[in-house]
């Protein structure tokens, strides 16, 4: 399914450190795996992570350890199998509050077609006829193993839309819990069959992709099929990407990162009947 693309989709900011996983083809994909320091007995429940564009970069794989620091086993696997958006791309344009502010009608006009030169035949090559039996195929591989415990699908941008379509009471890869991180090109279609997964959506007020409007209206949808297995998070100001590619030397998008982050994780914790 494709939709208009915009500029914020590759805006945004990279972030510093040293990720403490490793990279490991599981089930036929380059696999970011960051577990707990502590193993669990028994079976792990664990985490799959669906990328953004950007696919495994720097910014994915630290905020995968956050979440294997609460004693997740946490996999991101490469989707895209090589084909993600380059980190050059994200650094090299303005980030979404700064072009908000201070775009004039030349420079947004510029920034939407550099966009749509970019990103119009990427989505095509990744469509959901692509990408959906990759994401599928590997969620049902990391099921059967024998140490798997509950699996949980955390999505961001792109990938939210997926954690979705994983949710649905009819997907041969139904997970037990989905959080959509800012999704990308929802539908209402997209969220109607998920009649007993649990759901967390969390975006900013200022995402371009999904209006305020239209998260309502999913809203609606979901909590008229699941009831209090929901959690809808709205962020004042916050723009697409937020979770995974905010300023994070800015100490309101840190924060605002950091609660949705922590919102997922307590969400997760309570599906999983931890």
């Amino acid at each position: 399914m494709l939709t208009e693309v915009k500029s914020c989709c590759v805006t945004g900011h990279l972030h510093t450190g040293t990720p403490l996983g490793t990279t490991e083809i599981l089930h036929g994909l380059n696999t970011y795996v960051s577990t707990p320091s502590k193993a669990s007995e028994g079976k792990q429940d664990t985490l799959i992570f669906i990328p953004d564009i950007f696919g495994v970069y720097t910014n994915a794989k630290l905020l995968v350890d956050e979440f294997a620091g609460k004693g997740y086993r946490c996999l991101m696997p490469d989707v895209f199998e090589g084909d993600a958006v380059p980190e050059s791309e994200l650094n090299t344009i303005a980030p979404n509050n700064k072009v908000k502010s201070e775009a004039t009608v030349v420079s947004k006009a510029a920034a939407t077609a550099k966009t749509g030169v970019l990103l119009g035949p990427w989505l095509i090559k990744h469509r959901e006829a692509v990408a959906k039996p990759i994401i599928e195929n590997f969620v049902k591989a990391v099921k059967s193993e024998p140490n798997t415990g509950k699996v949980g699908a955390v999505g961001f941008c792109w990938g939210g839309r997926y954690a979705l379509i994983l949710a649905q009471d009819e997907s041969p890869a139904k997970v037990d819990v989905a959080i959509a991180n800012h999704p990308s090109f929802v539908v209402q279609a997209d969220i109607e069959g998920i009649k007993s997964t649990p759901v967390a959506i969390y975006k900013g007020t200022n995402d371009d992709l999904l209006t305020d409007d239209a998260l309502a209206d999913l809203e609606k949808v979901l909590k008229g099929n699941l009831g209090d297995k929901v959690q809808v998070k709205t962020y004042e100001g916050a723009v697409h990407g937020f979770t995974i590619r905010g300023d994070l030397n800015n100490e309101k998008e840190k924060s605002q990162k950091d609660d949705a982050n922590n919102a997922a994780l307590e969400f997760i914790k309570k599906a999983f009947g931890n």
